[in-house]
């Protein structure tokens, strides 16, 4: 997936920003089910145990365990694998008790990029992994950063433009990917929900939570009104609009 890392600082630590991209080159390596030798592949066929693995991977199916119980099942790293492409991966391969974390692991990897960034002195910067976004600081003084999202069926159109700092921001729909995202219960993709927007603090869990309320269906918007760390946009498959309370402070009016 493409990465971008805008550094809009006026000093700009070139080698903070390389060692941020070996850092993403490293999860890739360590848990992309496209890559037979990667670890959780390696995890997926019986070929590691966890306990062999590096720690955070035990760290990431971790807060997948603890999505999953959060979010109903509705987050779910074992359904993820067995749908009928990931079976096709090579590290997934349809084997029971496989896991496919890249729900959490590209926001996870993101947040953590950008912590690369901000021990080296980064103030003001965006770290954008295929449209989830970290935001810090500012672009310009007194500016704030403008997102445009993604209209969901007007591909040259957007949703909403949000205007945010030190904020996350994560889109989970069907606009770039199709039917990607299934319903851990039944395995076929939901209804009635085009795209879902969170915006939160923690990229990982911002991304894990819009993937999950998408999963979710029209009854996510609901779910996402009470909780407390995320604001949220519902698109609806006719059209219709759902945020709560917060999100609408973080658009452009």
């Amino acid at each position: 997936m493409p990465v971008a890392i805008d550094v809009r600082d006026a000093v700009v630590p070139r080698a903070a920003v390389a060692e941020a991209f070996a850092w993403l080159e490293w999860v890739d390596a360590t848990f992309s089910t496209y890559r037979a030798d990667s670890e959780i592949a390696r995890l997926n066929r019986g070929e590691l145990t966890l306990g062999g693995c590096d720690p955070r991977v035990a760290e990431v199916l971790a807060a997948c365990d603890a999505l999953r119980e959060r979010t109903g099942g509705a987050f779910d790293a074992a359904a993820a694998a067995a749908m009928p492409g990931a079976r096709e991966r090579p590290g997934c391969g349809g084997h029971p008790g496989a896991v496919e974390p890249a729900g959490y692991v590209k926001g996870w990897a993101a947040a953590r990029a950008w912590d690369i960034l901000a021990a080296a002195g980064v103030r003001n910067a965006l770290v954008d992994a295929a449209g989830d976004m970290v935001v810090r600081g500012r672009p310009a003084p007194g500016e704030r950063w403008r997102i445009g999202i993604e209209h969901p069926l007007e591909r040259d159109a957007v949703a909403a433009v949000l205007e945010l700092t030190d904020l996350c921001v994560a889109t989970s729909g069907t606009a770039r990917r199709g039917e990607h995202i299934v319903v851990p219960a039944t395995g076929a993709p939901p209804a009635g929900v085009l795209a879902v927007t969170c915006v939160g603090r923690d990229l990982a869990v911002t991304d894990a939570l819009a993937t999950a309320a998408f999963a979710m269906g029209p009854a996510s918007a609901e779910w996402l009104a009470v909780q407390p760390d995320v604001e949220a946009m519902v698109v609806l498959a006719d059209g219709t609009v759902r945020l709560t309370p917060g999100f609408d402070a973080l658009r452009v009016s």
